[in-house]
C-alpha cells in the first residue's frame, strides 16, 4: 500500500525534498554570513556597512525559509495526509468486505484503534518521518563540509570523534523502541475495545449493579497499557539525555582546541563563531536519526496491524463470474448440509436437508441452540459453505455473488440495530430514492405505524443509539419494516418479534402473508401458534431436522413439535 502510494506521489515527494534541501542550504548560509559580519567588526577599523550587508542577507534568507518551509510542508505532510485519508478509506472498504466469522473474532474498539492510534501513527511516518531522513541525512553531509571549508578538516574530524557515537545509540535503541511500541499499541487496542464495549453496554452494567466490578477491569487493561508506555518512555528517558551527553562533548572539544587556534590566529574569531554553530547544526541531524528511528518503529508496528486486517481473506469466497443473473428466487434447496463455523470443529448443522418454494410460509422451530439461526445465516450467504450443498434456482450459492443474494433475500436477524437518525430514514435505509408514502405502508404492515404517530416529530422522530429511546417491541417492528420495505423475494424473520405480545406477533404474520402472496417467508418463532397456516415446518434438534411437515402433521407425529406447542398451550391458560 506505502509503496504504491510514494509511486503515485513520487512527484510531491521530490518537490518537497528539494524546497526542504534549499532550506537546509539557507539555513547553512547563515552562519557565514555572521563570520563575515563578526570579523568585520573585530578590526582596528570596524567596517559597519559590511556588517549591515550581511544582516540584511540573513533577514533574505529568512524570508527564502520562510517561503520554501511551507512548500516542503504542502508537498510531505500534505502527502502523509493523503495518504491516511485513502488508506482509512482502504481499510473501512475491507472490514466490510469480509464475512460475519472476522466480526465473531474482532471486537469493534480493536478496530477503532486501527483507524486512530495506527492511521496517526503511519502518518506520522510518511510526513515528519521522511522530512528528518532527509534532513538529517543532507544537513549531516552538508554541514561537515561547511565546517571543513571554514576551519580546515582537523578540527572538523577531532570535534565529531564522539558524534558517531549517536547514530550507534540509536540503532540500539531502536529495537528496544519497535517491541514497546508495539506493546503499546496491543494494549492501547485492548483498552479501547474494553471502554467501547462498556459504553454500549452501560444500561446492562447499571441493570446488574456490577459497575465498581467493570471499573476494576478497567483499571487493570489502562494500568497495562501505562505500563506498556512507560516501559517505552523509559527507553527514551534513556536515549535523549545520552545523546544530548555526547553531543556536549562535541561543544566541550571545539573550545578547548578551537580556542587555542583563535588566540594564536590560525583562524578567525568569525570562523570559531560559524564552527561552533555548525557544531549546533550537526548535533540536530544527529539526534534526529533517533527520532526518525522512532517514529519508524512505530510507524511498522501500526502499518503491521493495518496489513493484517488488509490480508485478511473473506471465508466467503465470491464467484470470478459476476454477472450472473438469476431473476427471482424460485427455489432454495439445502442438501446433506454439514457445517461448523469458521476455525472450529464442532458441527452446529448435521445432515440437513430442506426446501423452500417460492410463494411459501416455512416455520424454523426447536431447542435452543439447535442451529435455526445458522441455517438462516447461511441461505443469506453470510458464512461460507462447502459446494454441492445450498443451492438457489438450482444454483450452488457459491456460483451467486452476495450482492444478488443478499438483494433478493432479506434477513431480519435477532438483534436489532438502528442508527442514531431518523425514524424514516432508518425504515428506508440504503434506498437513495424513496417516497413516504412508502414508508408508512410499510411501518403499517409492521404494526409500527400507529406508535411512530404518536411521538411528537411522527417519521422525523430521531432514534438515540442503536435506537436505545425504542422499546424492545418497537425497535423490532421498525426494523420489520424496513426490511419489507427493500421488496424483495424471500423474507427471513430470525425471531425479531420476540419483543411483543403473541397476540401482536400473529396479526403481523397473519398481515405480512395476506399482503405478500407471491413472496417467500421464512419464520424463526419460538411461539408456535403462529405457524399454524405454514406450509412447512422444520423442527431442529441439536444440529439435526428431527421433524418437518406442516402442523396437523406434526401434531399427529406427536414428538417433539406436539409436545411443545402444548406446552405452550396450557402456559398461556396459565397466564
Amino acid at each position: 500500500m506505502i509503496k504504491d502510494f510514494v509511486k503515485k506521489r513520487f512527484w510531491f515527494y521530490l518537490a518537497g525534498v528539494f524546497t526542504l534541501i534549499v532550506v537546509d542550504t539557507l539555513q547553512l548560509i547563515v552562519p557565514k554570513f555572521i563570520s563575515r559580519a563578526v570579523d568585520s567588526l573585530n578590526v582596528e577599523t570596524p567596517d559597519v556597512n559590511v556588517a549591515k550587508i550581511m544582516a540584511l542577507g540573513i533577514v533574505g534568507i529568512a524570508i527564502g525559509m520562510f517561503i520554501t518551509r511551507f512548500f516542503w510542508r504542502f508537498f510531505i505532510i500534505g502527502s502523509a495526509r493523503k495518504f491516511t485519508y485513502e488508506a482509512r478509506k482502504i481499510l473501512y472498504d475491507k472490514i466490510l468486505s469480509l464475512d460475519m466469522s472476522f466480526f465473531d473474532k474482532h471486537r469493534s474498539g480493536d478496530l477503532m484503534a486501527h483507524f486512530t492510534n495506527d492511521m496517526n501513527n503511519i502518518e506520522r511516518m510518511m510526513g515528519p518521518g521522511i522530512v528528518m531522513m532527509v534532513d538529517a541525512s543532507f544537513m549531516s553531509v552538508i554541514t561537515i563540509f561547511f565546517m571543513a571549508t571554514s576551519v580546515g578538516w582537523k578540527l572538523t574530524l577531532i570535534a565529531l570523534i564522539p558524534l558517531p557515537l549517536i547514530v550507534l545509540i540509536s540503532l540500539v535503541f531502536g529495537k528496544f523502541i519497535y517491541k514497546r511500541s508495539k506493546k503499546v499499541q496491543d494494549t492501547f487496542s485492548d483498552l479501547s475495545g474494553f471502554t467501547e464495549e462498556s459504553i454500549d453496554g452501560v444500561r446492562i452494567l447499571k441493570t446488574f449493579s456490577i459497575l465498581p466490578k467493570f471499573e476494576e477491569i478497567f483499571q487493570v487493561k489502562a494500568k497495562d497499557n501505562f505500563k506498556a508506555t512507560l516501559s517505552l518512555i523509559k527507553v527514551w528517558g534513556i536515549m535523549w539525555p545520552l545523546i544530548h551527553f555526547i553531543s556536549s562533548m562535541a561543544y566541550f572539544i571545539t573550545i578547548a582546541y578551537g580556542g587555542p587556534m583563535v588566540i594564536n590566529q590560525k583562524i578567525t574569531l568569525g570562523e570559531f563563531f560559524a564552527f561552533n554553530n555548525y557544531i549546533g547544526m550537526i548535533v540536530w541531524p544527529l539526534t534526529a536519526i533517533g527520532w526518525v528511528i522512532n517514529i519508524i518503529q512505530n510507524g511498522r508496528a501500526s502499518y503491521n496491524r493495518v496489513l493484517n486486517i488488509l490480508n485478511t481473506q473473506s471465508k466467503v469466497v465470491e464467484p470470478e463470474n459476476q454477472d450472473i443473473k438469476i431473476g427471482s428466487i424460485d427455489n432454495i434447496e439445502i442438501k446433506d448440509l454439514n457445517f461448523a463455523y469458521p476455525e472450529s470443529d464442532r458441527l452446529v448443522l448435521k445432515n440437513v436437508n430442506m426446501r423452500i418454494s417460492k410463494g411459501q410460509l416455512v416455520g424454523i422451530v426447536g431447542t435452543v441452540g439447535s442451529g435455526k439461526s445458522t441455517i438462516v445465516k447461511i441461505i443469506s450467504k453470510l458464512y461460507p459453505v462447502q459446494r454441492g450443498h445450498v443451492f438457489v434456482n438450482g444454483y450452488d450459492i457459491n456460483d451467486i455473488p452476495s450482492k444478488i443474494v443478499r438483494t433478493k433475500i432479506s434477513y431480519v436477524p435477532q438483534e436489532t440495530f438502528l442508527f442514531s437518525t431518523s425514524l424514516k430514514n432508518n425504515i428506508a435505509f440504503g434506498m437513495e430514492d424513496f417516497d413516504e408514502w412508502q414508508v408508512k405502508e410499510y411501518a403499517m404492515l409492521s404494526a409500527v405505524h400507529s406508535d411512530i404517530e404518536r411521538f411528537p416529530k411522527s417519521y422525523d422522530t430521531v432514534v438515540g443509539e442503536r435506537g436505545v429511546t425504542l422499546s424492545g417491541g418497537q425497535k423490532q417492528r421498525v426494523t420489520i419494516a424496513r426490511a419489507l420495505i427493500r421488496n424483495s423475494d424471500v423474507y427471513i424473520f430470525d425471531d425479531c418479534l420476540s419483543a411483543v405480545d403473541p397476540e401482536t406477533e400473529e396479526k403481523i404474520i397473519k398481515t405480512l402473508r395476506e399482503s405478500m402472496k407471491n413472496k417467500t417467508m421464512v419464520i424463526i418463532t419460538h411461539r408456535l401458534k403462529v405457524l399454524t397456516n405454514a406450509d412447512m415446518i422444520y423442527v431442529f434438534d441439536n444440529g439435526e431436522i428431527i421433524e418437518s411437515g406442516k402442523h396437523d402433521e406434526l401434531m399427529n407425529l406427536n414428538g417433539l413439535y406436539a409436545k411443545m406447542y402444548r406446552k405452550q398451550l396450557i402456559e398461556e391458560e396459565l397466564s
